[in-house]
């Protein structure tokens, strides 16, 4: 009997951690997927600059400084 009720207890756990987790993403992982693949095609394309790994490092700095705010 004590099994069962430890078990139930996970499975809430795991269902209010997955519910978090969709409430602090803006998009689906799917969605997030096809707008990196878009923007990487118009960069191929030229139609926005590329980027580099030192640019979003350097934004990556710039936005966790704008957070300590």
């Amino acid at each position: 009997m004590c099994k069962k009720a430890g078990k139930n207890k996970v499975v809430e756990e795991e269902q209010v951690m997955s519910v978090a987790a969709n409430l602090d993403r803006p998009c689906t992982i799917s969605e997030s997927i096809m707008q990196s693949c878009k923007e990487v095609k118009n960069m191929r394309e030229g139609k926005t600059p590329k980027r580099s790994l030192n640019d979003l490092f350097a934004n990556i700095e710039k936005w966790s400084k704008e957070e300590e705010r």
